[in-house]
């Protein structure tokens, strides 16, 4: 009798551990179901007025249509994006926070600014890319990429190229020095605006820009637009070449997307991932995108954590190579 009595207390343990773990489960999968039943956050960890927010914005406005609720931008700017990533990794893990992001994550680990990088997230969605094109001086030498990559072979570390150091900026013509084999002089300004005004002062020979910017000037022939970082010749410049058109193997932009903290249930990151993809083909939105210059490369979590992974591998190589890696 007491040995019947120990094996039947043995299968009802046994049985309640089973039944733990099926309603373990089921319970993300109901959860999803039911999600979103308030209005979801998105952490913009930018001010207010600049590209990423109005990029993301549109991008939040149009979530909310799929999503059968609103999505609403929060900005948390400050010390480069880094304090409204961090409190959007640390929200609690349910789909109702989540964090607008770009290469500046991978940068901020590599530079010491944040002690974390895409890891302490899940991809969600790539949502946009702005594609860079290297811009020269109006009076530059060079008509295109093979001559100033000639030159700069000929003349090592004498061409300037203006960037913020340790951001989106920098690494750019890192890429493309790499490509070429050559080596750029890098001169460091706070930001895109001063840059741009070193640039058209001819303070520097070259800078970053991008088809919405840039189509003004290159069109005033105030500066000279060398070379695209696209796979193709980009709608708005059709006669500016690739850079690989020119010999140099880089496609380069700045991607913004959405992560969710670690942990979200799978079934929620899914479901944000189709109403993503849905956003990405609504009509109306790719209208509104186009208006600002952007491309439209929707990656779902699987595809934007893969491309996540390869930057952050070159990137972190690159930084290695010239010692801009914290320690």
């Amino acid at each position: 009798m007491k040995r019947w009595g120990i094996v039947k207390k043995g299968s009802t343990l046994i049985l309640a551990l089973i039944l733990s773990a099926v309603l373990s489960s089921i319970q993300p999968i109901q959860a999803a179901d039911k999600y979103p039943s308030k209005p979801v956050q998105l952490i913009v960890p930018w001010k207010a007025g600049g590209d990423t927010d109005a990029l993301l914005r549109i991008i939040a406005h149009f979530a909310g249509k799929y999503l059968g609720e609103s999505m609403v931008v929060v900005n948390v700017p400050g010390v480069g994006g880094t304090m409204g990533a961090r409190q959007g990794k640390d929200a609690k893990p349910d789909g109702y926070t989540l964090t607008a992001t770009h290469e500046s994550v991978i940068s901020s680990l590599i530079t010491g600014v944040a002690d974390f990088d895409f890891s302490a997230f899940i991809p969600v969605a790539n949502m946009v890319s702005t594609p860079e094109i290297v811009a020269a001086r109006k009076d530059a030498p060079w008509k295109d990429m093979k001559e100033l990559v000639a030159d700069a072979k000929k003349n090592p570390g004498s061409i300037k190229f203006g960037s913020t150091l340790g951001s989106t900026s920098h690494f750019f013509p890192l890429e493309i020095a790499d490509a070429a084999g050559i080596k750029f002089k890098i001169v460091g300004y706070e930001g895109t605006a001063d840059r741009q005004t070193a640039l058209l002062g001819g303070f520097i020979d070259l800078g970053g820009s991008n088809p919405a910017s840039g189509k003004k000037y290159f069109e005033a022939k105030r500066l000279k637009g060398l070379g695209i970082a696209t796979e193709k010749r980009h709608p708005l410049l059709p006669d500016m070449p690739t850079l690989k058109e020119q010999g140099i193997d880089v496609v380069f932009a700045v991607n913004r997307g959405i992560c969710a903290p670690l942990n979200t249930p799978k079934p929620i990151i899914d479901k944000l991932g189709q109403v993503f993809k849905q956003v990405s083909e609504d009509p109306e939105y790719v209208q509104k995108i186009a208006t600002l210059g952007t491309d439209i490369v929707y990656r779902d979590p699987a595809g934007y954590k893969a491309y996540i992974e390869k930057a952050s591998t070159t990137w972190m190589r690159l930084a290695d190579q010239i010692g801009l890696k914290k320690k």
